[in-house]
């Protein structure tokens, strides 16, 4: 009898260990906070689990690409987007967020920053993005591209760092090491109690974020599961600040 009760608990354990899996949804740093409290209420509420990583937009999607692993991919920018189409790494998406670029001033940097053509004083260290990892990197150039050559090639000068992800940008601004970085968006930077400066909207590149399905997932009914979850549950981005998209 007892071994027919082990048996029993056995079979019952391992069907539960078939039928639950681990969901790994990739997603842009700037995002990540949003994306960690969607995924452990969906944890709360699923026998799935879901794994958050998090890093350059740029950066998850090379790691989707090259291992040909991943659920879900939340990114900022159409340029990855577009790449992840080419390269057949996303099965389905849905446009979700509006950003708009800020400079996030140091607390130096606030006492000799008082606008964005402040940028261009000789001496000002700004803190920028790699174009080849962040959406950021691109921005910042696309912004350059519209401005007034001599002006473009002022604030050029006074880049000192190209980083990874946001907040790489965010921590050398906190830090005192650079004056200014640019930052996706000012929801980024609630908890930093620092200032920012705007840019002049006829310069300006808004941002889009991006839910997408990765093609790649080995368990493709439930990451989909977790796609429509997140979709639910978008007003986590505006809880923290994000402009969500209808």
């Amino acid at each position: 009898m007892r071994y027919s009760v082990l048996v029993f608990m056995f079979i019952l354990f391992f069907s539960f260990e078939c039928h639950s899996y681990t969901l790994y949804w990739l997603t842009g740093a700037g995002i990540k906070r949003p994306a960690q409290m969607i995924a452990k209420a969906y944890n709360e509420t699923h026998k799935d689990k879901v794994v958050i990583i998090a890093g350059g937009s740029g950066q998850v999607l090379n790691q989707i690409i090259q291992s040909k692993r991943g659920d879900i991919y939340t990114l900022v920018d159409v340029d990855f987007l577009n790449r992840a189409k080419r390269f057949n790494a996303i099965s389905t998406y849905k446009k979700i967020l509006k950003l708009t670029p800020i400079f996030l001033l140091s607390r130096i940097g606030e006492k000799k920053i008082g606008n964005f053509y402040d940028l261009s004083k000789v001496g000002t260290k700004i803190a920028g993005g790699n174009p080849k990892a962040m959406c950021l990197g691109k921005t910042f150039e696309q912004i350059m591209s519209k401005l007034p050559s001599e002006l473009a090639n002022k604030i050029q000068k006074n880049i000192r760092i190209r980083c990874l992800n946001v907040f790489q940008i965010v921590g050398y601004v906190k830090e005192g090491v650079v004056d200014a970085g640019i930052v996706l968006d000012k929801a980024l930077i609630k908890s930093t109690h620092l200032k920012y400066i705007t840019i002049p909207q006829k310069y300006n590149v808004n941002r889009y974020g991006y839910v997408a399905l990765v093609s790649y997932s080995k368990h493709k009914e439930a990451a989909k599961e977790l796609y429509n979850f997140i979709l639910t549950h978008l007003y986590v981005y505006k809880n923290y600040g994000f402009e969500v998209l209808k």
